[in-house]
């Protein structure tokens, strides 16, 4: 082999020994890159996104997208009927086993979902074992409740929303769940459904001092716990413009036990009951107890006929629980005090109430019973 043919076959092995090494870098770096893009993406899965949110309580919170959040804990009756009226496919359960009034108008596919109590007798091992995705906790919004959230979340060891549930911040506590959740359209309607609430009652508030009904709101199996004024339980007689009689002091509880001579000296205009939920008494017997009593004849209430057995399905329309369910008892009870100022369909406005809010059609029958307190 001469020099000239030396020279060429050097050059020839040198530039296949390049493309050999440029070879087997490439693949290395395509399987370094390949192993790294598997690993990202098996962190991002077992992570998720997450996105971080202000709850109602101004907690800044970091939460799931809202695809993720596949099912959430209610810590009490309230957080549990605003997840049926917003959500109800995540609601991952109860706070009690569901009576027969309740069942009568939810859907009965969420009539079985477990029970997992309220306050002190939550089971939190049942709770951690069904693994929901957050929780949610509905209240007046105080330091007590953002203390409650955040102490729950690093017990459960998931994120606790905090929810306002003032009445009059129904609309707002709507939206906001609407978003956490990604049902902003359906949330939207029940927001607007609220405002329209508070806008039709809004001219009560004009109504002058000397023209404003008495009221007198029972509770109990003798309808003589009261909740007074400014208290919470009373919220949805303030939101009407009605004078309570019940002008006492809230001390440590949320109502008050009276007497029946009390009852007789304040005399109120009207009477609302809501029974006893404890005992299976509904409102309206309630109210047919006090009608039927020689003791209460002299009452004005009585004499013109004017005492009211609160609705109470699914859930009582004035109290216990006092959550959203109430907006539909605002509109009621605004139509049986202030007939003179409310100008409405009573009966249509709790068809389309009970078909936003709580999914179902309401027949003829159903729409009586729910007016009379029967199954």
């Amino acid at each position: 082999m001469n020099k000239k043919h030396r020279h060429l076959l050097a050059l020839l092995l040198c530039f296949v020994m390049t493309v050999s090494l440029f070879a087997g870098y490439s693949e290395t770096k395509a399987t370094s890159e390949e192993t790294t893009q598997s690993e990202e993406q098996t962190e991002t899965q077992e992570t998720g996104e997450t996105r971080e949110i202000t709850d109602m309580a101004g907690r800044k919170v970091t939460v799931p997208a809202a695809e993720d959040i596949e099912s959430v804990f209610s810590t009490g009756p309230v957080a549990a009927i605003f997840m049926y009226m917003v959500a109800p496919d995540k609601l991952l359960g109860w706070n009690y086993e569901l009576n027969d009034v309740e069942k009568s108008i939810i859907l009965e596919k969420y009539h079985d979902l477990p029970n997992f109590g309220m306050g002190d007798a939550i089971n939190y091992e049942a709770v951690i074992a069904a693994n929901p995705t957050i929780a949610l906790n509905c209240g007046k919004i105080n330091d007590a409740m953002v203390s409650d959230c955040d102490t729950l979340s690093k017990s459960l060891g998931i994120p606790v929303i905090a929810v306002d549930n003032e009445l009059n911040n129904s609309a707002e506590a709507f939206r906001f769940m609407g978003e956490l959740l990604g049902v902003e359209d359906h949330a939207e309607e029940l927001a607007e459904y609220s405002e329209k609430i508070f806008t039709d009652i809004a001219s009560l508030a004009d109504i002058p001092e000397d023209e404003k009904v008495s009221v007198y709101f029972g509770n109990g199996e003798d309808s003589l716990e009261t909740a007074p004024r400014g208290s919470q339980h009373a919220q949805i007689l303030d939101a009407v413009n009605v004078t309570n009689v019940a002008d006492l002091e809230l001390g440590d509880g949320s109502r008050v036990q009276i007497s029946a001579e009390q009852l007789l000296a304040w005399n109120p205009d009207v009477i609302v009951v809501n029974g006893e939920p404890k005992a299976d008494k509904s409102g309206n017997s309630a109210a047919e107890d006090i009608l039927s009593n020689p003791d209460y004849a002299s009452l004005k209430a009585v004499q013109d006929n004017k005492v009211y057995g609160t609705p109470n399905a699914p859930f009582s329309w004035v109290d216990r629980p006092a959550g959203p369910n109430r907006l539909i008892g605002m509109r009621w009870l605004s139509a049986v005090v202030y007939p003179e100022y409310i100008k409405c369909d009573v009966n249509e406005e709790i068809r389309e109430f009970f078909n936003l809010f709580y999914h179902v059609d309401l027949s003829d029958e159903q729409l009586e019973n729910v007016l009379k307190g029967t199954l």
